[in-house]
């Protein structure tokens, strides 16, 4: 019987070498997922004309999300607690109806300089009273959460 009980053993030993195995490499792949995954987060992109910003695009990520765009003219915005980031408009359509539209900070962890010429343009172009073009993202349960995804005026 000593035979058996150290192949019960090492049976033991493989399948917690495997165990651990496999966790290492789910964690790896996790912190993978975490770096590049900014890779692939949204990456704003200014449109100048004569020196000033025209238009701002790619400021939100689409997956699973509808697209759809707006025209109106901005009601009120909503800054985030520091005061520093637009965290959301509402924009009045021609129809009459407001329509609250979030606005993603992900470009802030991006450099200073991007991080400062973006949040200028979107206060900019965003000012109250100013008409605009947007194009939102429609996300979660049936598209009801709407983001900010590109920004031009009218």
């Amino acid at each position: 019987m000593p035979g058996r009980t150290s192949q019960t053993a090492a049976n033991g030993v493989l399948r917690s070498v495997v165990a651990d195995a496999l966790a290492s490499a789910l964690i790896l792949l996790a912190i993978l997922l975490l770096v590049f995954g900014g890779a692939v987060l949204a990456r704003p992109k200014l449109t100048y004309d004569a020196g000033k910003a025209f238009g701002l695009s790619h400021l939100a990520t689409d997956e699973g999300c509808r697209s759809a765009k707006l025209a109106g003219r901005v009601v009120k915005r909503a800054f985030s607690r520091d005061e520093l980031s637009l965290e959301s408009v509402i924009l009045e359509e021609q129809s009459g109806q407001w329509t609250f539209i979030n606005v993603e900070d992900g470009y802030r962890t991006l450099d200073a300089a991007t991080n400062g010429a973006v949040n200028h343009s979107l206060e900019t172009l965003l000012s109250v009273g100013k008409p605009v073009s947007l194009r939102i993202l429609g996300c979660g349960a049936a598209a009801r959460t709407l983001t900010l995804d590109a920004v031009r005026p009218l």
